[in-house]
């Protein structure tokens, strides 16, 4: 993997500037930049989205750490809006936008992705960036992508790492990662999301079920540590049925020995842009 240092060089230095806004941060298993390296990766990803400067875009599952709507809002410009919208997970939201400085770039709405406010195609461009594998299941993400797509103008853009493994600190990331979802179901919380991934097979039949037309999708290389996976135990001993958290238990552990040994890469993330059918 590439340095932090590395991935900055060529880096447009407007969006260098914004990066070094964010205020580093030291968090269990953390580095302190991991909050950058995160947007970062979200910038490299949207250059697939050919988005203009003057959209107005929305950005579908913001989350509490605004990683893509800092991009996006970035990319947008001053001329440019992005609607930020998310069931209710907003955290430090506001905290980390306003050291953005682009916080007046950004229009915050806490809705459903699934019934979204708007009675018309009114953005240039739905996007979803890392934020599939928040949903509660299939079926409820396919109902948010025809959304997407009904109040987009052309277009949708969704972006989600890939299962796919091709080294060692990828596979460490993927062995601590997959197991959120089995102990959310463990645990009576299918709401709490972290889908494992699709594949691109997958992805492509998602969207292509909810009704687009025209898919255009790859897998790209980004060659960054990913450092969100880290998944703490506690979540797991509370899990009643005792053959089910001791399994969970025991792959737990196999994956810390993996994140200690070779670190935690960003698997290829697979990018996809699709345009809805016209009426």
């Amino acid at each position: 993997m590439k340095s932090y240092n590395e991935a900055l060089q060529g880096l447009n230095p407007k969006f260098r500037e914004i990066l070094e806004k964010i205020p580093k941060e030291d968090l269990e298993r953390l580095p302190p930049d991991w909050l950058r390296w995160q947007i970062l990766e979200r910038f490299e990803i949207l250059g697939y989205a050919g988005i203009s400067e003057g959209s107005n875009v929305l950005d579908v599952g913001c989350g509490p750490h605004a990683i893509a709507t800092i991009a996006l809002a970035a990319l947008v410009g001053e001329g440019g809006r992005v609607v930020a919208v998310d069931r209710g997970r907003w955290g430090h939201f506001w905290d980390i936008l306003g050291q953005s400085g682009l916080s007046l770039r950004v229009i915050p709405l806490q809705e459903d992705a699934r019934r979204l406010p708007f009675p018309f195609s009114c953005f240039d461009l739905a996007a979803c960036v890392h934020g599939i594998r928040s949903f509660d299941n299939r079926e409820s993400l396919v109902e948010a992508v025809k959304e997407m797509l009904r109040v987009t103008k052309k277009r949708i853009f969704i972006a989600e790492t890939s299962p796919m493994a091709r080294n060692r600190a990828q596979e460490a990331h993927l062995a601590m990662y997959n197991l959120r979802r089995p102990t959310f179901l463990a645990l009576g919380h299918e709401d709490c999301g972290d889908l494992q991934y699709f594949t691109v097979d997958e992805m492509r039949e998602i969207v292509e079920e909810a009704g687009a037309l025209e898919v255009d999708i790859r897998l790209v290389e980004v060659d960054m540590p990913h450092h969100l996976a880290w998944f703490p135990l506690e979540y797991i001993k509370k899990i009643e049925d005792k053959e089910i958290r001791e399994d969970l238990e025991e792959r737990w552990r196999r994956a810390t020995e993996m994140l200690d040994k070779y670190g935690e890469e960003h698997p290829p993330v697979i990018v996809l842009n699709a345009s809805k059918i016209e009426t």
